[in-house]
């Protein structure tokens, strides 16, 4: 028997960021396609995002966080903080805001799961690409 995490994942794909200059000393990010992993995607209930990013940014920089998902994935996907991935069932892009192998389930379980956070994100702005 699967356990209902499992049921409940989906395939996503990596999205990889490449960084080129604009020529006004700034950088212009784009993303490709990269490998494709299973994920089970599901939003926070009652959790302002705010608190996950206070530590690394000003009022001024922090974006809007309302939502946090939790991402699950197998034990042994490789998924690290800040990496941007898409969601191929209907499009919709997360940057993780953690790393998995922090939580991986210990060799002993019988769920080979670990997890991180997620925020929504948007790939046309982001913080490399600001003066």
């Amino acid at each position: 028997m699967t356990p209902l995490i499992f049921e409940m994942m989906t395939q996503c794909t990596r999205r990889i960021p490449t960084s080129t200059e604009d020529g006004l000393f700034g950088h212009h990010v784009t993303y490709t396609d990269g490998d494709t992993f299973q994920a089970a995607i599901y939003k926070q209930p009652g959790q302002s995002g705010r608190r996950v990013s206070d530590h690394e940014q000003t009022e001024a920089e922090r974006p809007d966080l309302e939502e946090v998902y939790i991402v699950v994935v197998p034990a042994g996907t490789p998924l690290h903080f800040y990496e941007v991935f898409r969601r191929d069932s209907d499009g919709a892009i997360f940057r993780a805001l953690g790393d998995v192998r922090d939580t991986e389930a210990p060799a002993m379980s019988t769920v080979q799961i670990a997890k991180t956070t997620a925020e929504r994100w948007d790939e046309e702005w982001s913080p490399q690409q600001q003066p």
